[in-house]
């Protein structure tokens, strides 16, 4: 069962692979915003501190959106992510 570590916080959530970041996030109080839910407008922007592989790729659209409001290198749309491994995510909003 993957591991989803919050690194600004001692919070961690335990999650079945395959689970979606959004979910897992608004079902237990995580330290991440959520607005339009759909990847347009960068409200959950997080980077993954580890375990980058262990999510699912960006594609195009998610890729630009986030390189809109940030400088950091493979930052992420929370709610574009599927987590399918341990990971720890820094929110960035």
């Amino acid at each position: 069962m993957p591991t989803i570590s919050f690194a600004d916080s001692s919070m961690t959530i335990d999650v079945e692979a395959g689970s979606a970041l959004i979910d897992a996030c608004e079902e237990n109080g995580a330290p991440v915003e959520f607005s339009c839910t759909v990847g347009a407008c960068a409200t959950c922007i997080i980077s993954i501190e580890e375990g980058a592989d262990n999510v699912n790729a960006p594609d195009g659209d998610e890729i630009s959106c986030a390189s809109s409001r940030t400088d950091v290198a493979g930052a992420r749309l929370a709610c574009q992510i599927t987590v399918n491994g341990d990971i720890t995510v820094r929110y960035l909003g």
